[in-house]
């Protein structure tokens, strides 16, 4: 599995912690007493602090989520030189879609022209992509298809966002939405030269209901029926990543194949800076060579490790030759490592 190449595109509007928090206050002073503003002004900016979120982008007026995965896809295309019609698979990946049926996956296949590709999408919260890139490794080492494409379009914050926020359990559950940034990545990989990638990935499926975006018929799906605020992004933040950091140190550590080696570039999910940094210490990693673009771009969720691969190569820190590392903790709960040679 060789990366021909990966590219991005990013929305027009920067946003920074400041916007967000007036908005969060400004939307709720209606039922809000003046001390309860104040205490949720100092818990955001100190949730914040604590993420190390500083900005993201997110749609300006006008903008729409499905120019951004075409240009990212052109642009992939571009890049490596290669033909619409050359492309044999079409792998959608990710959380951010307009409908449940069909496929994302079509949509794009028809837009970017890519005529001689079957296509279907892959859906595993922020661990997408990286199940994608496993996915798309076993269909090119078994010549099932030659060129495939994987295709996100992480644009989910004004749909998933929760903004009415009443007490400070609401605060909590509801502020991980707040550092999410958009954002639409393709990258396209041939089955040329030698392949020693690996992956590997653990579940904890007992840990569901850590991170959800419920559909309205949820409690028809829980074996308590419970019920959760549909389409909003609900997490219980310090459980999460606690919990999953714990794991994937382990899941690390227990996969000699993968920590006896040495790393080039450390690309991780980027749902905190501090989370990164932490879980790279951990693990015994050479925290320098980490590649961070959380505070810039926030949680990108799927999008998040070929940004990162992509940005990396941008400012010259991702080289032909180098090996990389991938990092992935993710809602379900879901750990997952891969490496190879870029």
């Amino acid at each position: 599995m060789k990366i021909l190449s990966i590219k991005y595109a990013l929305p027009s509007r920067r946003v920074d912690n400041e916007e967000l928090i007036r908005e969060v206050l400004d939307r709720n002073r209606s039922h809000l007493s003046a001390d309860q503003v104040q205490v949720f002004d100092e818990k955001l900016r100190r949730f914040f602090h604590m993420s190390g979120t500083q900005y993201r982008f997110h749609r300006n007026n006008g903008e729409k989520a499905f120019d951004f995965a075409v240009q990212a896809g052109r642009q992939a295309l571009d890049e490596a030189g290669v033909a619409p019609q050359d492309v044999d698979l079409l792998i959608y990946a990710g959380v951010g879609r307009g409908w449940v049926e069909p496929a994302t996956a079509n949509l794009f296949q028809s837009e970017l022209g890519l005529r001689s590709a079957t296509c279907f999408d892959v859906l595993d919260a922020c661990a997408s992509w990286i199940r994608s890139l496993a996915i798309a490794k076993s269909f090119l080492s078994q010549k099932m298809y030659k060129l495939i494409m994987i295709l996100n379009c992480e644009f989910n914050f004004r749909e998933y966002a929760n903004f009415e926020i009443h007490n400070e359990e609401d605060l909590e559950q509801s502020f991980s939405a707040f550092t999410i940034g958009e954002a639409a990545t393709a990258t396209l990989l041939s089955a040329e030269g030698d392949d020693d990638s690996e992956f590997s990935f653990k579940t904890w499926g007992d840990k569901h209901s850590l991170c959800k975006i419920a559909l309205p018929n949820a409690a028809d799906f829980s074996p308590n029926g419970e019920r959760i605020k549909p389409m909003a992004f609900i997490t219980e933040p310090a459980q999460l990543l606690s919990f999953t950091v714990r794991q994937l140190v382990a899941h690390f550590r227990e996969t000699q194949s993968l920590s006896d080696r040495t790393y080039d570039l450390i690309v991780g999910h980027a749902v905190s800076v501090a989370s990164t940094a932490r879980a790279a210490r951990m693990m015994g990693l050479e925290v320098d060579r980490v590649f961070e673009t959380h505070d810039r771009f926030g949680n990108t969720v799927s999008a998040s490790l070929p940004l990162g691969l992509a940005v990396a190569e941008e400012e010259g820190r991702l080289r032909r030759g180098m090996r990389v590392l991938l990092v992935m903790g993710s809602a379900g709960v879901t750990t997952a490592l891969a490496s190879f040679e870029y």
